[in-house]
């Protein structure tokens, strides 16, 4: 930061408010729910924005994860919320107009330090030939050269692992960029997503055992009317505990994160009418919303990427504890997210309360 402090508190600013860093900090929030202190400080912090307290062990817990892992504090310093406060400036320096010294290459250099003082450089070395031709059609077109210079800075770009327009990504996973996360086509997939019972708090048990199928196999499960192709697959189980309360999990991917999100409009709006009442509960994956429906019903409903997820809480007393179900929305999320990012999900919420 341009104050000399660290990101740490720029990050958990963007963590537990809506800013316009939301992509990076659900990175960011994806890594560090892969501890468990990680995990804790970012849930107490999510319920208590305001507590100092809490802000202050996520800030220490967001400080451990960029000082263990040099690569993910690599990637945050090329994001926007990562960068220093004064400007970073790109500047390409050439020779001095005419053909190139008869020894050695001609350079270009990519300046991307922070501090005129104290840059990185790139260099791209030309040999003298290709130089001397480069200069040559310059001096046939203005034009020419403008072409050339942006060229020349496209690759360096490239090369830095820069996009222009959007920043990739870091896999929560670990070191190196983000492939864009792929449709989950496949109905095995699908039901990977599901938690089993070794993943479910203690005390859960299957009730209904996990099915899965392809989007069009029963237009019943169509959650996008007149855009059925564009889902493609669904997942459901049932837990029960105490012989009261059960929790039903539905796993629904879709095309692309657009139609997940049209689909999210639509489920929204059938979840109960007039008689939904809504539950402020902390954020889940790219957007989420809790609603309660009567005294014996809570539904939390959550897109990650491509994906829909529904979480069904029935039992006596169910929307007094609507907010336990972001245990549930939380960690269905987090396998979403494993999945669509090609691992075979592995989250669990094994040893926490139920």
């Amino acid at each position: 930061m341009g104050d000399g402090r660290g990101p740490e508190a720029a990050v958990v600013t963007a963590l537990l408010d809506d800013g316009p860093h939301r992509a990076v900090a659900d990175v960011v929030r994806a890594r560090l729910r892969m501890v468990p202190e990680g995990a804790r400080a970012l849930t107490a912090a999510e319920a208590s924005p305001q507590d100092p307290q809490a802000r202050a062990l996520l800030t220490a817990a967001v400080a451990h994860l960029l000082a263990s892992d040099p690569a993910f504090a690599q990637y945050l310093a090329t994001t926007e919320l990562g960068r220093p406060a004064d400007p970073r400036t790109v500047q390409l320096r050439t020779g001095p107009a005419g053909p190139p010294p008869p020894k050695g290459p001609a350079t270009v250099q990519l300046r991307t330090g922070p501090r005129p003082e104290s840059p990185s450089t790139v260099q791209l070395r030309l040999d003298p030939e290709a130089a001397r031709a480069g200069l040559l059609a310059g001096r046939r077109s203005s034009a020419g050269i403008l072409v050339a210079l942006a060229l020349v800075l496209i690759t360096a770009l490239v090369a830095l692992g820069v996009h222009l327009g959007s920043r990739p990504l870091l896999k929560p996973g670990g070191p190196g960029l983000a492939r864009a996360a792929q449709p989950l086509r496949d109905p095995a997939l699908v039901q990977g997503v599901l938690p089993d019972e070794g993943a479910m708090p203690s005390g859960w048990r299957v009730q209904r055992a996990a099915e899965s199928g392809t989007g069009t196999a029963d237009p019943a499960r169509c959650l996008l009317p007149g855009s059925c192709d564009q889902q493609l697959a669904y997942a459901t189980v049932t837990f029960g505990a105490a012989s009261v309360q059960t929790v039903e999990f539905g796993v629904t991917a879709f095309a692309s994160p657009e139609a997940a999100a049209r689909a999210f409009d639509t489920v929204l709006e059938r979840t109960g009418g007039e008689e939904a009442t809504a539950v402020a509960v902390p954020r889940t994956g790219d957007r989420s919303a809790t609603r309660t429906l009567g005294t014996g019903t809570a539904v939390a409903l959550v897109r990650v990427g491509s994906v829909l997820l529904i979480v069904r809480d029935e039992g006596p007393g169910a929307a007094l504890t609507a907010p336990g179900l972001t245990l549930f929305a939380g960690l269905i999320a987090d396998r979403a997210r494993q999945a669509q990012d090609g691992r075979t999900p592995d989250a669990s919420a094994r040893g926490t309360a139920g």
